[in-house]
């Protein structure tokens, strides 16, 4: 599966960068929107025509993720597979971008309890974005709890992930995002395409259950077994 660039655009802006820096190294409480305006260069009028408030620039990139997310989701003739997994990268693209950014952010949030109360908001506003497009996409006969159940766990898997990345410092993390995505997509098959009882590389899977003797051999066992996979 490609990953390309379907939600790519411009890199964050160096002020919005530089704001959750200075909010993080000195305190989101202590410094007001004035100073922070004045601390990353730009006047007070303009950090409010361009964030809007101290909140706001330390969401600005979630804003940014979600509204290109929602966009990549309408516009997507890929399978609901590809569309939520090349979404979902995207979006963690979108956010790791500047690595020191993010962490300082993650340790912003941390201590920050009014920051964290938004950041519960930001999530209920991926899950709505996922379960919208997936309500479209679904099969009919899909019940009504599937778009949400799923896509609140591709929140909650990508979150992980996330958190597993600010902790390790390690893009192999991604790669395991996108496994992840699989193995959950499969598990809500048939309703958002593919076959249940499939792997992730489409070849059918099998579950033989077995009861034998407890006189019989492991040797013989496994001879029964494979002739029945076998048959």
């Amino acid at each position: 599966m490609s990953t390309s660039t379907p939600l790519d655009g411009p890199m964050a802006s160096a002020p919005q960068a530089a704001a959750v820096r200075h909010l993080a190294e000195h305190g989101y409480e202590q410094t007001t929107a004035t100073a922070l305006a004045d601390a990353i260069g730009i006047s007070r009028s303009t950090f409010f025509r361009r964030f809007g408030s101290k909140e706001d620039v330390v969401f600005s990139d979630h804003d940014v993720a979600l509204s290109r997310l929602g966009q990549f989701l309408a516009e997507s003739e890929r399978s609901a597979h590809d569309s939520i997994a090349i979404g979902t990268l995207e979006v963690t693209h979108q956010l790791t971008r500047d690595p020191d950014a993010a962490r300082l952010r993650s340790e912003l949030l941390r201590s920050t309890p009014s920051l964290r109360e938004r950041e519960l908001v930001i999530t209920h506003r991926y899950e709505r974005v996922f379960a919208e497009y997936l309500g479209r996409v679904a099969a009919p006969g899909t019940p009504d709890w599937a778009p949400i159940a799923l896509a609140a766990a591709v929140v909650a898997v990508h979150n992980a992930a996330l958190r597993r990345w600010l902790r390790q410092s390690d893009s192999r993390v991604f790669g395991a995002l996108e496994r992840e995505l699989t193995e959950l997509m499969r598990r809500f098959a048939p309703w958002f395409g593919g076959e249940l009882g499939q792997t992730s590389s489409g070849a059918e899977t099998r579950v033989l259950v077995a009861s034998f003797d407890a006189a019989t051999s492991p040797a013989e066992v496994l001879r029964l077994i494979a002739a029945q996979l076998d048959s």
